[in-house]
């Protein structure tokens, strides 16, 4: 115990003769040099401020959740020394008394000198006491007799600790105060104690809220997710299922949680495999609804859940609809149409018709028969129509039967089972029907479709299920089917490689696409629309197509139709210097063909057979240019067009 007299003798120095004692404590003493700065009294009767009844209300209400820890651990820190003249005391941050609990007699000394709740007790009100000079230094502090600052204190020796939050803030002192000879060193050492068991309060509550709030964003977040999600234990019961697999099973979490997996997987030996023996398993099941008794096919992800120390805990299951993910594959594979009616081109009556009746079949639901030469767009029909439908948002699959051979192309169309033939994949594969379920499947060059094949084909049509090759399940689908072929289907039906009630089930939209020399009309249409999107391409300033080498184009056969016309007019502009597209940058055998026309007379031979039956069309129509230009299948303007090209008069 530090000695009485000797404080007293330190303190009178400092305050008559304004000296400080080398011998005094250096903490006690540079706080005696802040009390001076600060200009504390130190002969003060009193406190000098006193919060209202409401501003302390005020601070109690702010910081609730810590004075109600703090209370009970100050009860139980008095249990220790009631009866022997002490208090405790509890302070916010700032130094305010916001709870004293102690003896009578202590208590109304303390009241005598405004030593009670709402009281400002920091040095800069007080100057040296264990309270403020805790908070200042922000560590425990022990302050007896004489070193207070200010007189009316020097009757107690006051132990205090600060009090911290999880975080490390400051946020309050926990003090004892007692007559001088009544403390000692294990005072100040309760005190500390009792701080800490505070602390460990706050931080377990802190913990346990962090937890909640995280067990909230973890629900949270679980039902947000669009893939349904299953916690398990140890036993396969489930613990948690999110809205997502609510929905997907049509049952209320009451009918799932606690019961095992069971009752959503029927049947499927997978999940038994995961429980024996906890690993991360990728497989195709069945989730069983339970309104309709149908299954669902979802692909399964198992992840097992190891607890801090090792130990399997139990599982989290998430499922996907087989058809969302068939969905997203399609989206960033491409497996999608791009092109609308309005990216097709041409003006010709024949094939305006075609436009239209590909339009018409885009209204309903039927099959659809696309016929024409290769290099037609047959390909581009079918997507125009499949995005002016109603499955616009749904996948558009193609599959060229004639480029896949003939022994794949089952595999193909109507997926395999694992195990069905050597090399398949584990979990066997999804065909193109059930890609596109729920959108369009083009069927290209169907003509070259084996026998066999075919009667496979007619089935599902009619029956509007799969069987994947080597497996048992049907799998229903809801595709619809355009086909396509350059073939003449009927000769082929008379040749007998292609069968009747195929044919009869595929031709109940026949469009036919009229090759590129029965609309010759177009080609201006279509060089142009070409030479503007190749030249932004192929990064070439290209402004115009000279007259000369549009004479060429319109002269020629095109027997690749309008797909050999863009492949001609792109090597043409790769082989071109300046804006206009002349004849010599055309390729060598198109060149050479004009040469050989132009050397059989004054005009090509084509161009000459042109201007015959434009004549003969003016004389049988008698000059009437109208009818004349409908006769032919042709614009009035182009035909204007066609007779100043051929140096042609009106007779009118």
């Amino acid at each position: 115990m530090k000695d009485r007299k000797q404080l007293e003798e330190m303190w009178k120095r400092l305050i008559y003769v304004k000296k400080i004692d080398p011998k005094l404590d250096p903490l006690v003493k540079e706080s005696w040099q802040r009390s001076l700065f600060y200009e504390v009294d130190p002969f003060q009767k009193k406190g000098k401020r006193i919060l209202t009844c409401s501003q302390l209300k005020q601070i109690k209400k702010e910081n609730d959740e810590f004075f109600s820890i703090s209370l009970s651990v100050m009860e139980s820190l008095y249990s220790f020394v009631k009866g022997s003249g002490f208090l405790v005391i509890l302070c916010n941050e700032n130094g305010f008394l916001i709870k004293v609990i102690g003896d009578e007699e202590p208590l109304e000394h303390a009241r005598s000198i405004d030593f009670v709740e709402g009281a400002d007790w920091s040095e800069e009100s007080m100057g040296t006491n264990a309270i403020g000079t805790c908070l200042k230094l922000n560590q425990p502090v022990q302050i007896c007799g004489a070193e207070h600052f200010t007189q009316i204190c020097q009757s107690w020796t006051c132990s205090a600790a600060p009090i911290h939050d999880p975080s490390g803030k400051l946020i309050g002192v926990l003090n004892m105060s007692g007559p001088f000879e009544q403390v000692h060193s294990h005072t100040l050492g309760m005190v500390v104690s009792a701080v800490q068991a505070i602390e460990q309060q706050l931080k377990l509550i802190d913990k346990s809220r962090k937890n909640e709030v995280m067990q909230s964003y973890i629900v949270a977040t679980i039902n947000t997710m669009t893939d349904g999600v299953l916690i398990t234990n140890q036993q396969g019961l489930i613990l948690k299922a999110n809205n997502s697999l609510l929905r997907l099973s049509g049952r209320s979490e009451s009918q799932i949680v606690g019961h095992t997996l069971d009752i959503l997987f029927e049947g499927e030996t997978i999940l038994e495999k995961a429980l024996d023996n906890p690993k991360t398993i990728h497989e195709e099941v069945n989730v069983k609804q339970a309104d309709s008794g149908q299954f669902v096919p979802c692909l399964l992800h198992v992840k097992p859940i190891y607890h801090p120390n090792g130990e399997w805990m139990g599982s989290m299951i998430s499922l996907k609809e087989i058809k969302s993910v068939r969905k997203f594959v399609n989206q960033i594979t491409g497996s999608q149409a791009k092109v609308t009616f309005s990216d097709i081109i041409g003006s010709h009556p024949l094939f305006v018709e075609c436009i239209k009746e590909a339009r018409l079949a885009a209204r309903s639901d039927s099959t659809v028969l696309l016929m024409g030469k290769s290099g037609t767009g047959k390909d581009l029909f079918a997507q125009a129509i499949h995005q002016e439908s109603e499955r616009s948002h749904k996948p558009f699959i193609a599959i060229n039967c004639g480029a896949v051979p003939r022994d794949l192309l089952g595999s193909e169309l109507f997926g395999y089972v694992e195990g069905a033939f050597t090399g398949a994949r584990k979990g066997g594969s999804a065909g193109k029907f059930e890609l596109a379920d729920g959108g369009t499947l083009f069927l290209d060059e169907i003509g070259e479709m084996s026998l066999e094949m075919q009667v496979l084909l007619l089935r599902v049509l009619q029956n509007r299920e799969v069987i994947r090759m080597g497996g048992h399940r049907v799998i229903p689908v809801d595709v619809r089917i355009i086909a396509a072929t350059n073939k003449d289907l009927e000769e082929e039906l008379r040749k007998g490689h292609f069968r009747e009630d195929l044919f009869y089930r595929l031709n109940v939209m026949p469009i036919k696409i009229p090759a590129l020399h029965q609309r010759k009309e177009d080609i201006h249409l279509l060089a142009r629309s070409f030479c503007q999107k190749l030249s932004k391409r192929l990064n070439r300033n290209i402004e115009e197509i000279s007259p000369e080498l549009m004479q060429q184009l319109e002269a020629y056969d095109w027997p690749g139709n309008v797909r050999e016309l863009q492949n001609v007019l792109e090597r043409t502009i790769l082989r071109s210097q300046g804006t206009v597209l002349l004849p010599e940058y055309l390729p060598a055998e198109l060149q050479s063909r004009s040469q050989l026309e132009n050397q059989v007379g004054r005009l090509p031979w084509k161009e000459e057979m042109k201007k015959q039956a434009l004549v003969r069309s003016i004389e049988q129509c008698r000059g009437n240019l109208k009818k004349a230009a409908i006769h032919l299948g042709i614009s009035r303007s182009t035909l204007y067009r066609q007779m100043e090209r051929y140096g042609l008069r009106s007779s009118s």
